[in-house]
Order: C-alpha cells, then structure tokens, then sequence
C-alpha cells in the first residue's frame, strides 16, 4: 500500500503535481531539454510511496505513458520515463489499473527488443503484473512470456544476466493465468533447464532455485512434459534435481527460502515421475539409454541420497509397466538387488527425516513405498516372480517383517501386502516359500505356524479396508494355488505331514454359528486316510482331488486344519459389497476348492456367517435371502413369509425357520419339495456341465452369469459329500438354490441359442 496520507494531504499533492503537469507539456510542446530533467526528478519523487497515488491522480502517470509511444524519444527521457512508470505503478493497483486501461503495457513489452533499455523495462513490467491479474493477463494475451524466453535462450542473456531472478517470476505471474498455458513457448521448461544446468552459466542458489522453480510449474501441464521429451530435455531436467542435492548447499539461504528450495524435491519427484510414465517417454528413450540409466544410478547403492533413490524408483516403477520392462529390469539389469539390500536394513529409522545423507541410515517411510511400488511392477510378469520371492524367504523374511513393523505407516503396510499378493499369483514357488513352517524343528510350536498366520492376524487387526482386502486376497491365491498347480504335491513341504498321532484336521469348527443361535454347527468332515485316499468309500470322487499323491493330500488336509482362520478371509471377500470383481473370484476359488475334502470344509466353515450365506444366495438366484425382493434380473427363492422376519432393526439374525421333517416343504408358496439324498441333491446341475470359470474383469455384463453358475458348483459339490453335516434350514436354501439356479442357468441359453438363431 502507499504512505498514509490524509484526504487533504492527498488532495493537496495532487493538486501541486498537476501544476507540475502543466509545466511538463509546456518543456513537451516546445522540445525543450527542461523534459528530460523534470522526468528524471518525478522519476526520483516516485521511489517515495507516498507520492504514487497523487502521480497517478494528477494526470502525470498517464502523460509520460502516452509519451513512451513516441518513435525516437531521446534515450534519457524514455529511461526517466521508465523508471517514473515502473515506480508509480510498486504496490499500487489504482496505477497498474490504468496502465491496463489504456493498453500502455503493448508498448513497454515491445521495449524489450532494445538492449540498451532492457534493464529498466524488466522491473517496470515486474511491478505491473505482480499481485494485478488484469495485468498478467494482458501480458499472456501480448505473448509476454514468449518475448522473455527469447532473450534468455539466446545471447541477449548477458545484457539482463542481473534481472535474470525478475525474469523467472515474471513468467511464475504468467501461469497464474490458465490463458498463458496455451500461449506459451511449449519449449520453455526446456530452454530453462538448460540454462540452469549449463556448466558455464555460475548461477547462485537463488538463481538456480528460481530457474527450476519455474520450470517445474510449466512441467505440471502434459503438453510441456511433451515437448520436453521431444526437445530431449529429460536429463537436463534430471540433472538438475540431482543438482539441488550435489551442487547447491541450503544453509546459504534464509530459513524461508530455505524451506521453498527443500519443497523442490517433491515437485521433482512428481514430475520427473509423470514425465517418464508418458508413452512418448518410451518412444524416445529406450530402456538402456543414458536418461534410464541415470534413474537406475540413483536407486543402486552408490547412491546415498534417500530423495534420489525414492524418485529412481516411482519413475522406473512407471517405465515397468509391461511384462517386457519388467522382465528387462530383473533379468538384465538385476535392479531387484539393491532394492532388495535396501528393504533388508533395520526399520527403526522408518520416519527418518528424508534428507538424510548417509547410505547407512535407515530409509524413510516415503522410500519403503515408493520401492515396494517398483517392486509391485516387477513382479506382475511370472518369470520374475521367483525370482523376487526371496523376500519371503527365512532369515531375512522382508516381507513378513514389514507386515508386523509398519502398523504406524498404513500405505507402506499396504504395499508390502500388495506385494506378496501379486508374488503369490499362480507361483507354487512362493507359495510354498509362504506356507512352510516358521521353525524346522518338530517340537517346536512354530512347526505348526506359518507366514500365511502372520498375513492372517493382520487381516483381523487391521481396520485399513485396503489392507484388508489385499490380506483376504492373499489367502485366497494361496488357496487357488494349492488346488490348481500342476505340481500341486510339490507346493506345500513334507514337514505339514501329519504325525502318527495327530489328525489331519486338528481344529474344529465353534460350537456357535453366526448364521442361527437355533441351528447345530457341522462336525468337521471326516478326513481319508492314507490307505483311503483315492478310494470309493472316502465320501468323495476321486477326481475331486488334485492331488494324486497321499502324502501331498494328507500334507494339505493338515496344513488348512492348521489354518482354518483362512476361512474368516473367505468370508470377508464374499461378503464385501465395494468391489464385485473381488466378490467374483471369490466364488471362483470357492468353487474350486469344494471340489476336494479339505477345500470344502474350508469354504463350509466360510459359508457359516450369515451374511456370506446370504452372498452366496444372492449370487445364484438374483434373489436376497433376508429382505424378500427380487434383485434385477432375480428370481424367486423362498417365500416372503419365512425370509422377512429373519433379522432385527439391526440386520443381525435372530431366528430362522427350522425343519425338523426333511421331506416337509420350505416354500409354501411354491409347493413341496421333495426330500433328496445328498447322492442326489445336485443331479440336476451336473446335467448342465458347469465348471469353475473365473471372471474377465473387462467382461462384465457377463460376471452375474458366472458368479451363477460357480455358486451352483460349489453348493452341488457340497450337497454331494456333505449334505448331511448341514443344519436342515441350510440344506433346504441350497435344495432350493439348485432347483432355481438351474432353472435360471437353461433359461440363460435358451434365450442365447435363440438370439444366436435370429441373427
């Protein structure tokens, strides 16, 4: 703001000034040299606040800027003039307003095509535009950012060297302005990149840290990430981050430009990382070019600073995006070492300040994840997977660490679970690496643990969904694998065969159920033994199991009564309502699973709750079990009087009709049903062929369908074996459920042949 000053005061300077004018036109009409005088002395008056308003009150401020126009004003004169007009308008919107108002600003833009008045017509324009959007915004519509940009790209540098700080914030004022986004220079990132990395430009911190500053707010718009890239201004842009850590030393600034110049490190980090996620990125630097090369130096251990190697690996997470990245950066260039050397230090350190400068310090919590990230990428290809399952592996057990150690850091706890996931993903490897016993030794308690009860406890602890769910998925592609491996006798380790003395299933399901406080909790089924494996009398086809060899299956039967927790995990994903995907191939590994002895008692022990029975309803008919209606698509299950009542205002169950005679109906609306052996329970569903399908996530019309016809599979291959270990009210809804699901799976391709037929 100006100097205070009262109304009369004010009106008294004005009033004074405008005589000052009067004698101004008179030197100006009669050429005389008194002009130039009287300019440079205004020109002094002005440095003084108070004196800025009563200029521009007066007149005086609006005749020196028509005056500037003039073509061959004396070189004193329009210097004096300068300076009076960039004085008057510091901190004075009422006279940057009328510099905007009679479109002066045009002519003071064209003034930087003179050298010899360069240095004064860059602060007059400072002054103009700062805090003054009309001003930045004529000033984008005048291509002021583009006259700039080719002073400092070219050798007019050296004649405004001293104003180059000015230069860089005005063009921060410009992109203030959306406008100036689409008129700019798209080379101007790159232009000054290169200006602060130059070797023979000495540039002091402050000059350096506005110089990037600058470029990074052009670098957070997609079309000058491009044009970087098509420039090859990507290692500039690297090497000037890697600049402010080496080259420039922060205890030289004031604490407040201190911070500024430190908060430059994340505004790298993001941009350097969406730069090089670009697809063109790719198309212009390949995999073992000298920019990748630059961001792998930075995450091998040659590297101390934690800033460096936590943006090499967001960006070369980004570059591992397909299976032919990733498979490079494991196989050829063997990156996962240092990362996995880096992970292997002490977590005491985990929220150590990230400007840390020793390689031997604990990294921080930022770089934990940004390096289980990358680590996430490559291992998405199944060739790495092995490779990378060393992390699971004993003494170190990385992965299994960070599970328990990182309670306070959720996202970093979430990464590591993500990461075991995706390694866990079709790889009988890892799985057996997660699956075998925390100790050797047979008398030891941890014989009987594993890590699988380690991803087990943090899924009920957590309250983090995300975690959460990765934890259940986890389980759950365990479980895929144990049943469909090709070499599945080889996933688990001869130490889960059972001893002589020990039963394959050793837990037993809770006396209480969830699903009815009035119906009895199964038994667990009765396991083969090793002289029965195989055979007729086990209560299950021999093709049922995939696991030929006894031992394998014995091996299994006893590793999941020694898990039988995993079942909680079961039940979370089929009861979960945020991601239907999930909920699909849940149904699909249940489906699965049902089809041997130990899977199905694990998915009957899932299926206990009610509300996972409730899912599982859902999914078949269309129709809900508690609330009666039908869902879209949905058919008829039982009737409305039985259903409603069976939950409070709460949703918790509270009673459920009971059948006491077998044969008596479930449905009076829908007539009786007759009693079924459990040999025959599914005849009608095995007529139709189905099989475990595992949903196309991209297909999604057709996921009801499949979560359908895996919800008849897995309730036929229950009602098959283990029928009569069913309470009678369950085992009438899955009577039911197989009468109308297959009802609704032949109306499916009925209509389906017949549109094939029309067309």
């Amino acid at each position: 703001m100006g100097g205070e000053l009262t109304p009369i005061e004010k009106a008294q300077r004005t009033a004074s000034l405008q005589q000052v004018l009067l004698a101004v036109q008179q030197y100006w009409i009669a050429g005389s040299a008194g002009m130039d005088l009287a300019a440079e002395i205004l020109g002094d008056g002005s440095r003084d606040a108070s004196w800025r308003i009563p200029i521009g009150e007066s007149g005086l401020l609006d005749f020196f800027l028509g005056i500037l126009s003039v073509d061959g004003l004396r070189q004193s004169l329009k210097i004096h003039t300068l300076r009076l007009i960039g004085n008057s308008c510091a901190d004075e919107d009422e006279n940057r307003a009328r510099v905007v108002a009679g479109n002066h600003l045009g002519r003071i833009v064209s003034l930087l095509g003179d050298d010899s008045t360069l240095a004064f017509v860059i602060p007059v324009l400072y002054n103009i535009c700062v805090d003054f959007e009309p001003a930045q915004l004529q000033a984008c519509q005048l291509h002021l950012s583009r006259a700039l940009m080719s002073i400092v790209s070219g050798p007019r540098l050296v004649q405004c060297r001293a104003f180059l700080n000015i230069i860089c914030k005005i063009l921060g004022l410009l992109l203030s302005q959306e406008l100036e986004l689409s008129l700019a220079d798209p080379a101007t990132p790159a232009y000054l990149l290169q200006l602060a990395t130059n070797p023979e430009n000495i540039l002091d911190i402050e000059e350096f840290s506005v110089l990037v500053s600058v470029s990074l707010a052009y670098l957070t718009n997609e079309p000058f990430q491009e044009e970087l890239i098509r420039q090859n201004g990507v290692q500039a842009l690297l090497t000037a981050f890697s600049d402010s850590y080496t080259k420039y030393d922060v205890a030289q600034m004031d604490p407040d430009d201190a911070a500024d110049f430190k908060a430059l490190g994340n505004r790298f980090m993001h941009v350097i990382s969406d730069v090089v996620a670009l697809p063109s990125f790719e198309a212009q630097y390949s995999l073992n070019s000298l920019v990748v090369q630059v961001l792998q130096s930075w995450v091998s251990n040659t590297y101390a600073n934690v800033n460096l190697k936590t943006t090499g690996c967001l960006a070369l997470g980004n570059l591992a995006r397909s299976d032919a990245s990733s498979i490079y950066f494991v196989h050829d260039v063997k990156i996962h070492t240092p990362l996995i050397q880096l992970l292997s230090k002490p977590y005491a350190g985990l929220l150590m300040s990230p400007d840390a400068a020793s390689d031997d310090a604990s990294p921080s919590s930022q770089l934990i994840y940004s390096v289980l990230s990358f680590l996430k990428n490559l291992a998405i290809p199944a060739i790495n997977k092995p490779i990378l399952g060393t992390l699971l592996d004993p003494p170190a057990n990385i992965l299994p660490r960070m599970w328990t150690s990182t309670d306070a850091q959720p996202m970093v706890q979430f990464a590591a679970v993500s990461l075991t996931r995706l390694l866990i993903v079709n790889c009988p490897v890892n799985v057996r690496r997660i699956c075998s016993p925390l100790s050797p030794d047979p008398a030891s308690p941890a014989h009987d643990r594993s890590n699988l009860h380690v991803i087990i406890s943090l899924f009920k602890r957590t309250d983090a969904e995300n975690t959460k769910t990765e934890a259940a998925r986890a389980i759950a592609a365990v479980c895929r694998v144990l049943h469909t491996a090709s070499d599945s006798e080889d996933v688990l380790p001869e130490d889960w065969e059972p001893g002589e003395d020990s039963s394959a299933y050793s837990a037993s399901i809770p006396a209480s159920s969830t699903f009815s406080s009035s119906e009895p909790s199964p038994n667990p089924p009765s396991i083969p033994t090793a002289a029965s494996v195989g055979m007729d009398d086990t209560g299950l086809p021999a093709a049922a199991s995939p696991l030929p060899d006894s031992s394998a299956l014995l091996r299994r039967a006893r590793f999941y009564s020694a898990h039988m927790d995993m079942s909680d995990c079961f039940t979370y994903l089929m009861t979960q309502t945020r991601f239907p995907v999930l909920r699909s191939e849940t149904w699909f590994v249940s489906a699965v699973l049902s089809r041997s002895t130990d899977g199905a008692h694990l998915v009957m022990r899932a299926l206990q709750p009610f509300e996972a029975c409730r899912a599982l309803v859902e999914a078949v008919s269309g129709r809900d079990l508690v609330e009666g209606y039908r869902l879209p698509g949905g058919a008829s299950l039982l009737s409305d009087d039985e259903l409603l009542a069976m939950t409070d205002a709460t949703g918790t169950p509270v009673s459920l009709p009971a059948v006491t005679e077998p044969g008596k109906s479930l449905d009076s609306a829908s007539g009786a049903i007759a009693a079924e052996t459990p040999s025959s329970a599914g005849a009608n569903i095995d007529g139709l062929g189905l099989e475990p399908q595992q949903v196309d996530p991209a297909q999604v019309a057709s996921m009801a369908r499949i979560d359908r016809e895996n919800g008849l599979v897995l309730i036929a291959e229950i009602m098959k074996s283990y029928a009569h270990f069913l309470p009678p009210f369950r085992r009438g809804v899955f009577e039911q459920l197989l009468q109308t699901g297959g009802a609704l799976v032949m109306s499916a391709r009925s209509e389906t042949d017949t549109g094939m037929m029309s067309m």
